[in-house]
């Protein structure tokens, strides 16, 4: 698969030399990888690599070299094992850099300087370089950025799980993730500067302010109304019903997504409700006031249909409903399907999914 269905040339002429290890500076390399860029990712030999190579399920080990982990963010990538510490080493590490566009780099600070990689080192000898560097908090803080303490440390964890249950952090490092969105936003803005300025940049991103960035209404429930969020399980503070759920009457539980009033009246009409209607739940903020009166009476609706009557129901007023699916039926759809990318690495044919979501034509 190649995506997006237009790639400008541009890219397949710039070289990417990626330090990074685990999974915010790789996504950024194989997103750049999959744009036709050349992208060389030096590993460290004296630890026998990306330390992602070793993350193996238990169902994987014995079956391949490489674990889906590693696959996940080093997509067509050319990858050179070096000893930074060693000067036959450090010396074609220069020879790299020397004719990088673009460095990327998760060392701490003094461990780059300690290495001579840092930004002021290689913009010696190349001066257009754009230096991408990932931080955990900031330059000066030597703490490690692993995203289960970002997700619990930037209130994320605080909100995720159900009211009554266990706090809870996302299944994916979705801290690292919306990091390397930032740092790819960033690359693309340093690029156009070198275009315009023939200069090189030094781009830095914190993990943890890529947190604090994503928290959206969250943030604002806080800053303007003084709104601590709790777990609420699937339900939305500012809408409902939004991820309240339902069981039918043949035991299928499913989600609905009602984001207006306008949808709301449409469910109401949909069930031929006069309670639905009235002033009771006429506004979100009185559907927020009367929650739990209104999810008992849904509840009610929906348990006497099943799911093949509510979806009937549902689907010709358009209104947004769900059930939960596991990954075997998400990616049945043709939509997740086209996202799935073939590589070969250390032998092994592996699978991932792209890190372009997107098409240009």
């Amino acid at each position: 698969m190649t995506n997006p269905n237009y790639i400008p040339e541009y890219f397949s002429k710039l070289k990417i030399l990626d330090l990074s290890t685990v999974l915010a500076g790789p996504q950024v390399g194989s997103f750049f990888s999959e744009l036709g860029s050349k992208v060389i990712k030096v590993e460290n030999k004296r630890s026998n690599g990306d330390p992602t190579r070793q993350w193996k399920l238990e169902v994987e080990k014995g079956r391949n070299t490489i674990s889906s982990y590693y696959a996940s963010a080093n997509y067509q990538k050319e990858s050179i094992f070096l000893d930074l510490q060693d000067v036959d080493d450090y010396m074609i590490l220069l020879s790299l850099a020397k004719e990088a566009d673009i460095l990327l780099s998760n060392y701490q600070l003094i461990v780059a300087n300690k290495l001579k990689v840092d930004y002021a080192s290689l913009k010696a000898i190349n001066p257009n370089i754009i230096y991408a560097q990932l931080y955990a908090y900031d330059a000066d803080d030597t703490r490690p950025g692993y995203d289960l303490v970002m997700q619990a440390e930037t209130g994320f964890m605080s909100m995720n799980g159900h009211p009554d249950g266990a706090t809870a952090k996302m299944p994916v490092a979705i801290i690292d993730i919306m990091a390397a969105h930032q740092l790819k936003e960033a690359l693309l803005i340093a690029l156009i500067k070198r275009e315009r300025e023939a200069a090189g940049s030094l781009v830095e991103v914190s993990l943890y302010q890529s947190a604090i960035a994503s928290l959206a209404n969250q943030a604002g429930n806080y800053l303007m109304a003084d709104h601590i969020p709790k777990k609420l399980g699937s339900l939305h503070p500012n809408i409902a019903p939004y991820g309240d759920s339902y069981t039918t009457k043949d035991n299928i539980t499913f989600l609905l997504a009602v984001g207006s009033d306008s949808q709301f009246h449409k469910l109401g009409k949909a069930l031929s409700s006069d309670h639905l209607l009235s002033s009771t739940f006429v506004s979100n903020s009185n559907r927020l006031a009367n929650r739990l009166e209104m999810n008992g009476f849904l509840q009610h609706e929906f348990g006497q249909r099943t799911f093949e009557e509510t979806d009937i129901l549902l689907a010709a007023q358009n209104i947004p409903f769900c059930r939960v699916l596991s990954l075997d039926s998400v990616f049945k759809n043709r939509l997740a399907k086209n996202m799935i990318l073939d590589d070969v690495i250390a032998g092994d044919a592996v699978k991932s999914v792209s890190q372009i979501a997107f098409t240009i034509k």
